[in-house]
């Protein structure tokens, strides 16, 4: 029962620092300007489709 007073805040904070670490990391621009441009053409797209 002792080892989880140990272990416990060790997986904690290694867990919390892995997730951190992930995060961090620079976000792929090209594929977020492809994501916008589709968008952008979906968006026209049914600007221009008429309705009624």
């Amino acid at each position: 029962m002792i080892w989880l007073f140990i272990l416990f805040p060790i997986v904690l904070v290694s867990g919390i620092a892995i997730y951190f670490e992930k995060g961090m990391t620079p976000p792929d621009l090209t594929e977020h300007a492809m994501k916008m441009d589709e968008a952008d053409k979906n968006n026209n797209v049914n600007k221009n489709s008429g309705g009624s």
